[in-house]
């Protein structure tokens, strides 16, 4: 099965619909959503309902998703976030938020993993080293591990000839990563799709992916969307200049 990947959409619906789009005319099976679809940017109501509506979706609960219906304390975010959080959780209905809450922090299916951060503290920490990788190696029974969170686009794997023993890769547009085998099965392997709706790598378009369970690859894809509609909506809603600004730097 091909899989459309996606991460931390952050309620932008520009850069969600141009992401959904490319998997439509792609054709994928099945979609794997890594969290945090609420929080920062300005059409959380919007871009819920247009998530849960998807076919064969796959899809778990990030900090800000927990942030935006109570059950994750705000304090801990930076002013920013903790603004958009408060604001959205005034502006999602009870549906949206009864449809959160029942999403689990961690998905394991036969052929993949999903978790938001890591499968040792699943909506919080980030995987962002390979030393954090092989520590969390333990707790994955089924590869590959799909993550969000860190907003940037990595794959993590096995590699003995790699200090710790682990390759980190920061994946580029279109560059697509071959799961390795070995004769008991996947070489241990996560990857992270990048975010949908506010990169921080420094490319300000919209980060997915491609995921075939079949042939073994991960590509991913950058797409162009409306930065300034995102950006008009996100001041008229009175959201914090700065959550404007970042989107047109990829920051």
């Amino acid at each position: 099965m091909v899989y459309g990947v996606f991460s931390d959409v952050h309620s932008n619906m520009e850069a969600l619909t141009a992401v959904l789009d490319f998997f439509e005319d792609f054709e994928v099976d099945g979609y794997i959503c890594c969290g945090d679809m609420v929080g920062y940017g300005p059409e959380p109501e919007e871009t819920v309902q247009r998530i849960r509506k998807l076919k064969n979706l796959h899809c778990i609960i990030g900090n800000h998703d927990l942030a935006v219906v109570g059950l994750m304390d705000v304090e801990w975010f930076n002013p920013y976030a903790k603004a958009a959080a408060l604001w959205s959780r005034d502006t999602i209905s009870m549906e949206t938020k009864h449809w959160l809450q029942s999403l689990t922090a961690k998905i394991e299916r036969p052929d993949f993993t999903v978790v938001h951060g890591t499968p040792r503290k699943p909506p919080e920490e980030y995987l962002l080293s390979a030393a954090q990788f092989k520590d969390n190696m333990p707790l994955v029974h089924v590869w590959p591990l799909f993550v969000g969170h860190s907003h940037m686009p990595l794959c993590f794997r096995v590699n003995k000839d790699e200090p710790l023993g682990i390759e980190t890769m920061i994946l580029e547009d279109h560059q697509q990563v071959e799961i390795q085998r070995m004769p008991y099965g996947i070489v241990p392997t996560a990857f992270n799709p990048g975010s949908a709706g506010q990169p921080r790598d420094q490319d300000k378009r919209a980060s997915c992916a491609l995921f075939d369970s079949d042939k073994g690859t991960f590509r991913i894809i950058r797409l162009n969307y409306d930065i300034t509609a995102t950006q008009n909506k996100i001041r008229n809603a009175g959201l914090p200049e700065f959550l404007a600004l970042r989107l047109a730097f990829g920051q």
